[in-house]
């Protein structure tokens, strides 16, 4: 893969490549059968399903960890099925799946050995999630990874930085112990699960980029985190809304095309000598379940997304909030079900291929260009989605 580096106005964090890192066989191996892929399935699931107001309703209110942990007790998704879900992924066409092992709010999907019971084992549902997901994943040929939060609104020991504040106040922590926790529990994910990557997010709690130079009040020493993880033949990826680290296997743009420079990525260069992914929304508004969102996208929009993500080489990670039952959502069920009849039809212009190109044509439609080998896939994509992607193949 061609290595070209386009910092712009963020050259003054090229530090962050360093050039004494070569990734291993293995590891150059795993980032071109990522990016093959090039379509996931997302997952933002936690006991905050139960509120039904998004992932982000305890930090919304400053509801203290006290308070918000409660609804532990009272998570029982009776009728979540790893299998269905799956089912409903693979026929859409997705190739991988990630799902929030824990999010900011510190609760486990997983009956971890190394937190003080926040997590699933310790619900009346009890069950392994991410172990039926896994088995499930395993037996209709997905990848499962597995998002993984810094941040932390419960635990005493990390400390609070410019989001997590509203709820921590001005913990000050105790860093080293937060780290041998993270180390603990990414182990135990990595062993008992054997997921493609580790998706970090949280990160920006303790950074900010002021004119072109980032700052930052924590040192995360994230080398030692990413040295272990890809000890055990695991990827990295961070979405850190910041110039990507050499160690960072994938290249993570959040609601944003990558290298358009809006949005979170606003700062945040795109290079182009390892594998790229773009994450969004099904639900316009909200990666969480929130049950007054009625605002989905179309099956012709997220289409015209994954066209867009493949000609900039990119895969598209769509995520879909299940509710507390464990249910996907309906209407989010229904336009996957129609995504996966246009990829049947389209995928072969999608998998395994290199971007060439997007452009935007006067009519207002877009043009997008893949490759594979010696055939090229002319993509258009119509005027506000107002239909399904076309593709034209020449050679």
């Amino acid at each position: 893969m061609k290595t070209t580096l386009a910092f712009s106005a963020a050259l003054a964090a090229a530090f962050l490549l360093r050039a004494d890192y070569a990734p291993e066989k293995w590891n150059l191996e795993a980032r071109d059968k990522f990016a093959a892929q090039r379509f996931g399935i997302f997952i933002h699931w936690g006991i905050y399903a139960n509120y039904a107001q998004g992932e982000w309703f305890q930090h919304q209110i400053g509801m203290d960890s006290e308070t918000y942990g409660r609804i532990k007790d009272g998570f029982f998704p009776s009728k979540f099925d790893a299998k269905e879900w799956v089912r409903v992924f693979k026929d859409a066409g997705a190739k991988y799946v990630t799902i929030t092992s824990r999010h900011h709010d510190g609760f486990s999907l997983w009956p971890t050995k190394v937190d003080d019971g926040f997590n699933i084992a310790e619900t009346p549902f009890k069950r392994d999630i991410l172990g039926e997901l896994s088995k499930a994943c395993d037996e209709e040929g997905l990848q499962l990874n597995f998002y993984y939060s810094q941040m932390d609104w419960r635990r005493k020991d990390y400390p609070a930085g410019s989001a997590s504040k509203k709820v921590l106040g001005n913990q000050k922590g105790d860093y080293a112990s937060y780290k041998k926790f993270m180390i603990s529990q990414i182990g135990e994910l990595i062993d008992n699960y054997h997921p493609g990557n580790i998706w970090f997010d949280g990160e920006w709690d303790h950074a900010r980029c002021e004119k072109g130079v980032w700052k930052r009040d924590l040192d995360w020493e994230l080398d030692d985190i990413y040295d272990f993880i890809h000890s055990k033949k695991t990827l990295v990826a961070s979405n850190n809304h910041q110039p990507i680290r050499a160690k960072e296997d994938i290249q993570l743009f959040e609601r944003d095309l990558p290298g358009e420079g809006t949005s979170f990525s606003k700062d945040q260069p795109l290079v182009h000598d390892r594998p790229v992914e773009q994450c969004d929304v099904i639900q316009k508004n909200v990666w969480g379940y929130r049950i007054n969102e009625r605002s989905f996208r179309t099956p012709e929009e997220v289409c015209a997304m994954i066209c867009r993500c493949a000609a900039k080489d990119s895969n598209l990670l769509m995520n879909i909030g299940p509710d507390g039952s464990g249910r996907l959502p309906a209407r989010a069920v229904e336009v996957l079900s129609e995504v996966g009849k246009w990829m049947r039809e389209n995928g072969e212009a999608i998998y395994a291929t290199r971007g060439c190109g997007l452009v935007k044509n006067a009519d207002g439609s877009e043009t997008g260009k893949t490759k594979k080998g010696d055939v090229v896939y002319e993509i258009t994509i119509p005027k506000g989605c107002k239909g399904y992607p076309t593709v034209k193949t020449s050679s």
